[in-house]
């Protein structure tokens, strides 16, 4: 089995003003790396208006759900174009390691819904 992908992404969902996300795992620069069969996704997400949101996974097993554990000052002045010092959504970022399967879709989680925002997949490189 090889251990080195190239990812493409599909759009399961329009982002709009209420809510907008951009995965920042890429094979742009070089194939993907597994490490002890997990993959590293990266990215941020920006719902307007959720109260508790957590970042939703499914992959081939199961589906996982994860805070947000990243402080994104980048995302908060580009995005919003508001200062980023103590944002109440900076933390809007994640950086996740799941178990790999060719293809992982991601969410947004609120109040026990989940919005699937788009899809990864992954190819041998």
């Amino acid at each position: 089995m090889t251990n080195r992908y190239t990812l493409s992404s599909t759009p399961l969902i329009t982002s709009d003003a209420k809510l907008r996300w951009n995965v920042d795992t890429t094979s742009k620069h070089g194939p993907l790396t597994l490490n002890h069969g997990r993959i590293e996704v990266r990215g941020w997400l920006l719902a307007e208006g959720e109260r508790s949101p957590h970042l939703a996974i499914k992959n081939d097993y199961a589906t996982y759900s994860y805070p947000f554990n990243v402080k994104r000052p980048d995302v908060i002045a580009a995005i919003l174009q508001e200062p980023a010092d103590n944002h109440p959504r900076l933390s809007c970022g994640f950086s996740v390691n799941v178990p790999f399967s060719s293809q992982i879709s991601i969410g947004l989680e609120s109040d026990g819904l989940i919005t699937w925002l788009t899809e990864l997949n992954f190819s041998p490189a």
